[in-house]
């Protein structure tokens, strides 16, 4: 037989895992295992490939080429003077050439210095956007969160109700004993038990349906009793809004910059060297028949100085790209600005709520003592006892929640000028 000590050393562990968890441990174990994490690892590995592809323009490239033409006419001289008619060689109009040709960029204008500039203000651009997803997501799952924690709250001062009547019908059968009261009083009271027994299992379901869901986003398998603990966050009165679009608005017209250097620098004029080392009929004398090898090294510049504005009109491109940047930019804010000035209102409203919260319970609470010896002594019915029950819950429900919706708002609000709760 196994000591009762022993069991309690082997559950206490797994009840203190699954007791509790917070806002911060839930967000951060969120976004761990959030899918679209994994694409930044992606948006690298194809950055580190398109770099290694431009830094490769530098290198030589070898190219190896075979032809065979037939033209209708060939070089040839004519001579008048006999002696020298027969010495030239007839061409054959028929002509073969295989050849290996070396490339190699001497000077290209910047243009790969400033390719790999706008692929990595690309991928930095990309990345952020993937910040602005992932904080958009972790802000659905604070609203998540405070479902649970509301949908707890109401458990549990149901639960209190319950006791509460749980308490009034001893005293009750009692007083049905001494007949003080009347058997359908008790009815009433235990009707009453019986429907808020029904409250409380409706919620739990509704709980147990949003925990699950949470263990699917946090890819953890939480105990359907787990205790979802209310944060304490406190306001953010910075000036400043730190909004992750913020900068993926700066991300963005830093990779429009860099698009303007790579235009630019796709005009200035570029130096190529070369060689070609081949075989064939003619080589490099055209006055011979022969198959000859051959060889020539040489370079080569390369420069457009006009080609119809298209550059130009591209870069116009650019900047009122830049243009439309700016004004998203100067939208997202006038929009937040407005939600802030909202969120703190809303703020005040609870706050203002929460001034007389208690001092309203302990009347209700008062009230309630009251009808509950009147019941017991047969003054008045359990209906009526019922209804400042009620009263006396709804106001300790209402003093609960707005607690809680204080917190939600002040997190709703910091995340509103870019601070995610942790």
């Amino acid at each position: 037989m196994k000591s009762p000590l022993l069991l309690i050393f082997v559950v206490l562990p797994f009840a203190l895992f699954t007791q509790s968890i917070s806002l911060d441990s839930c967000l951060n174990l969120a976004e761990k295992v959030y899918p679209l994490k994994s694409k930044e690892d992606l948006l690298r590995q194809s950055a580190t490939l398109n770099n290694q592809i431009t830094k490769s323009s530098y290198y030589p490239s070898l190219k190896l080429n075979a032809q065979a033409t037939w033209q209708t006419d060939v070089t040839m001289l004519e001579m008048e003077n006999p002696i020298f008619k027969n010495m030239l060689p007839e061409i054959s109009k028929d002509q073969y050439n295989v050849y290996a040709e070396l490339n190699q960029t001497i000077w290209d204008g910047g243009v790969s210095k400033n390719k790999r500039e706008l692929e990595n203000a690309g991928l930095k651009t990309e990345i952020q956007q993937l910040s602005v997803d992932i904080f958009n997501y972790k802000t659905q799952l604070v609203d998540l969160y405070f479902a649970v924690l509301n949908m707890q709250k109401q458990i549990e001062i149901i639960q209190m109700k319950t006791k509460q009547i749980d308490n009034l019908i001893g005293d009750l059968k009692s007083a049905i004993e001494n007949h003080i009261a009347i058997e359908s009083q008790l009815d009433i009271l235990v009707a009453e038990k019986m429907t808020i027994q029904q409250i409380i299992t409706e919620l739990r379901y509704e709980s147990k349906a949003l925990i699950k869901l949470f263990s699917q986003y946090c890819n953890t398998n939480f105990d359907e009793n787990i205790v979802f603990l209310a944060p304490s966050p406190e306001i953010n009165n910075e000036s400043d809004i730190k909004r992750p679009e913020l900068t993926l608005f700066d991300y963005n017209s830093k990779q429009i910059l860099a698009g303007k250097k790579m235009l630019k620098s796709s005009r200035t004029p570029k130096l190529l060297g070369f060689a070609r080392a081949g075989y064939g009929r003619p080589g490099l004398n055209m006055m011979s028949n022969d198959f000859e090898p051959y060889a020539l090294i040489g370079a080569k510049f390369v420069w457009t100085p006009w080609e119809w504005n298209k550059s130009k009109s591209e870069i116009q491109i650019l900047e009122i790209k830049s243009d439309i940047v700016r004004n998203q930019q100067d939208v997202f804010l006038f929009h937040q600005n407005a939600k802030i000035d909202a969120q703190k209102q809303r703020i005040l409203k609870i706050k203002a709520l929460m001034e007389l919260d208690e001092n309203i319970l302990e009347l209700r609470e008062s009230i309630t003592s009251s009808y509950r010896a009147q019941l017991i002594n047969g003054v008045i019915k359990s209906s009526e006892y019922l209804n400042v029950l009620n009263d006396e819950n709804t106001q300790r429900l209402n003093m609960e929640l707005h607690q809680l919706m204080l917190f939600q708002e002040i997190v709703k609000y910091n995340l509103l000028k870019g601070e995610i709760y942790e």
